[in-house]
Parts: structure tokens; C-alpha cells; sequence
């Protein structure tokens, strides 16, 4: 019976020793031994019995490990689907959140529904330098390129009037505030804000009635028709600001500024990442409103129209250098803020208490939001550079 018992573990050992072992090799070592020694039938039975016990608790312990191996491969499979799942929705929640039947405006300021524009997402991009060098001599579109004069002209008081281009977010309404309340100069404050704006002024002859002393807008050429190039001539002069940090700015604004025709509140339940993916991001702003192409594709002939626009046209202000555009406006038009006042006044809505002011989170560099909108505004962001070039 002992031969028979040892013959039958030596045989289960083998195969289980297989597994690389160490205790199973320890206990078949034991087994022979006394198997050889033939003395202690007893002892021989134990280690025996031992041997039993320590064989089930391995295959237990065998067992216990593939059911691991196996719960843990489900509830990978789990995560993915869960993952899978999450991205679908997200994407779907973006499509959801623009297919609302409204349509974007490309600006907050724009008062009615009708003068709001959609802009095509698949614009036509090309940006490489030898597709640049290939475009020919650009001009400047009519009326604009006759009615407002040229940045080498100097300023002829009773003749020009200052025409401010507004670009939502990049300082248009601190602008705004200082000169009117601060320097006490008319300006036709939302009049001229809107498409049928616009055409009342034109209309009414309002630069020609004398009523006001600046004229601001934010669709440039459009605004040009008020002036006749010849008696009353526009001065352009603007502020611009770093595309990136004006679309976030305005993603964030948007969503709180609830006196804003455009105001949306669905905004403050989405992420930046789905606004930059959706319908509702603008496309390359500045580009388009200083070429004249509000919607369509662009390509590199209106980039360089738009630079050809500020070269010749504009008094370019950037907003990461404050003082010293308003150092370059003020003596540009002969602005005065003669009293301690005046001077407290413009300082305070410069540097402390501007309009519209709101903080929100920024958008680093290397995060995927900002690669979105880089994608979005790569013309307008070749646009800024050249600004900065010139602000030099």
C-alpha cells in the first residue's frame, strides 16, 4: 500500500513539479527518500496525507489565479467599452449642442439675428510659404481702399475722422469708455454695431451732420461706405489681441454675459474642447472681417489682403502692449486729457476696471484645446505676428 500511495504522488509530482515549483520538488525529494529507506511506514503515510493536502491547496490556489486572470481581462474590456462609450457621447453632445437650430454670430455685439453669420468649418487653408510667395499683387477693396486714408498721411483735424475697428474681446469696449467718458468724445456708440445700423447712418449722413467725432464698427468695410473719401475721411485705427487668447475670452464671456444678443448659457456646460470642435467656433475673425470675406473659404490671397489693410490703412494697437498704444493713439488723433481727472479716469479703465472684465481659467500651450483653435485661427494667427512686426 506504502509503494503504491508513493508511486501514485511521485507520478502527481512530476507533472505538477512541471510548474517550476520549489515546494513540490522539496516534498517528491521527501517522498523518494523514505520510499529508499523503507523504515517508517507511518512517517511514509504522513508525509503522505501531507503531500495530499499540499497538492489541493495548490490546484485551489491554481484555480483562484486563472479566475483572476479571466475577471481581470472582463473588466479590461469593461474600461474600453466604457471609454468607447464616453467618446461617442462626447462627440454626440458637441453635434447636439450646435445643431440647435441658431446660428453663431461671428461677434457679441451684433444685435440682430439676421446679420448673424455662420462660418464654414472646412475653410480652405493653405499657409506654406511657397503658396504665399505664388500670390500676386493684392488690392484692397473699394470703397474702403478710397474713403479711408492712408496710415502715412497725417491727420487733418475737420477733415478725418477717427474709425475704430472693433474686434470683439481686444480691449474695443475699454476703448470705447475711455474716450467717451473720460476724453468726452462722440462717439456713435451702437448705432453703427449692426448691418442695418449701418445703412440708417449712411442714410442719415451721419458722419456728414457732424454729430459725432468717432465712428466704431466692427464690420471695417462696410463702415467705410459712411465716409466720401474727399471731405470726411476715415481714419482706421484698432486693437488687437492674440487670436487664441480672444477665442478663449470670448468662449468664457459668452457664457455669463447675459445683456449680449448673443449671449448662450449652454456654454458655461461644455468644455472649450467641444466649443472649438463645434459650429459655433469662429474661424480666422480678423482675417475675414479685414479682407471682406465673411463667409466662404479664405485662402492666402485674403491673408494678404488683411495685411495689406493694416499696412497701409491701419494705426495698429496690440493688447500685451496697453501703454504705449494709447501713448501712439492719443498723439496719432490729438487726444488730450488735460485734468488730473480726465487722466485718473483713463487709467482706472485701462489698467483696473475695464469693460466686460471676467476671469476664467487659461488654456496652456501644449493641451489639446489650444491645438484646436490654433487650427481654427492659423491665418489670423499669421496675422498677429505680422501685427507685431509692424508694432515695432
Amino acid at each position: 500500500q506504502r509503494n503504491w500511495v508513493i508511486k501514485d504522488y511521485d507520478e502527481e509530482f512530476r507533472m505538477v513539479a512541471a510548474k517550476d515549483n520549489q515546494q513540490v520538488r522539496l516534498l517528491r525529494t521527501q517522498v523518494i527518500h523514505i520510499h529508499d529507506d523503507e523504515d517508517d511506514d507511518d512517517v511514509c503515510l504522513n508525509i503522505c496525507n501531507y503531500c495530499r493536502k499540499t497538492l489541493l491547496k495548490m490546484r485551489y490556489y491554481d484555480r483562484r489565479k486563472r479566475r483572476t486572470v479571466f475577471f481581470s481581462c472582463v473588466l479590461l474590456l469593461l474600461l474600453l467599452m466604457v471609454l468607447l462609450v464616453t467618446t461617442f457621447v462626447r462627440e454626440s453632445g458637441s453635434a447636439i449642442a450646435t445643431d440647435d437650430g441658431r446660428q453663431q454670430s461671428a461677434s457679441p455685439i451684433v444685435a440682430d439675428e439676421s446679420a448673424q453669420l455662420q462660418y464654414n468649418s472646412t475653410d480652405t487653408i493653405l499657409s506654406s510659404a511657397a503658396a504665399v510667395s505664388t500670390i500676386p499683387e493684392v488690392t484692397i477693396p473699394e470703397p474702403f481702399n478710397t474713403t479711408i486714408a492712408n496710415i502715412n498721411e497725417p491727420f487733418e483735424t475737420g477733415r478725418d475722422v477717427p474709425y475704430f475697428f472693433h474686434i470683439p474681446r481686444a480691449a474695443g469696449s475699454t476703448v470705447k469708455d475711455i474716450l467717451g467718458r473720460c476724453a468726452y468724445v462722440r462717439i456713435a456708440w451702437n448705432a453703427t454695431a449692426t448691418m442695418e445700423g449701418l445703412k440708417h447712418a449712411r442714410d442719415t449722413q451721419l458722419v456728414q451732420s457732424g454729430q459725432v467725432d468717432m465712428i466704431t464698427t466692427q464690420y471695417l468695410h462696410e463702415g467705410a461706405t459712411l465716409f466720401d473719401g474727399q471731405e470726411h475721411r476715415g481714419r482706421c485705427f484698432t486693437f488687437m489681441r492674440h487670436p487664441i487668447e480672444r477665442a478663449v475670452s470670448l468662449f468664457h464671456y459668452l457664457g455669463i454675459a447675459s445683456h449680449e444678443p448673443t449671449y448662450d448659457p449652454q456654454l458655461r456646460y461644455i468644455s472649450i474642447e467641444m466649443w472649438a470642435r463645434s459650429k459655433r467656433i469662429e474661424h480666422n475673425w480678423m482675417t475675414r472681417f479685414l479682407s471682406n470675406e465673411l463667409l466662404g473659404d479664405l485662402t492666402p490671397r485674403h491673408l494678404e489682403i488683411a495685411k495689406a489693410v493694416l499696412r497701409q490703412k491701419c494705426l495698429v494697437g496690440l493688447m500685451e502692449e496697453k501703454s504705449e498704444s494709447w501713448l501712439r493713439f492719443q498723439k496719432f488723433f490729438g487726444w488730450q486729457f488735460y485734468t488730473q481727472e480726465m487722466r485718473e479716469c483713463r487709467d482706472e479703465l485701462m489698467n483696473w476696471k475695464w469693460s466686460g472684465k471676467h476671469r476664467h481659467d487659461l488654456v496652456p500651450e501644449d493641451s489639446p484645446a489650444w491645438e484646436l483653435l490654433y487650427k481654427q485661427n492659423i491665418l489670423d494667427m499669421e496675422l498677429y505676428d505680422y501685427a507685431r512686426q509692424m508694432f515695432v
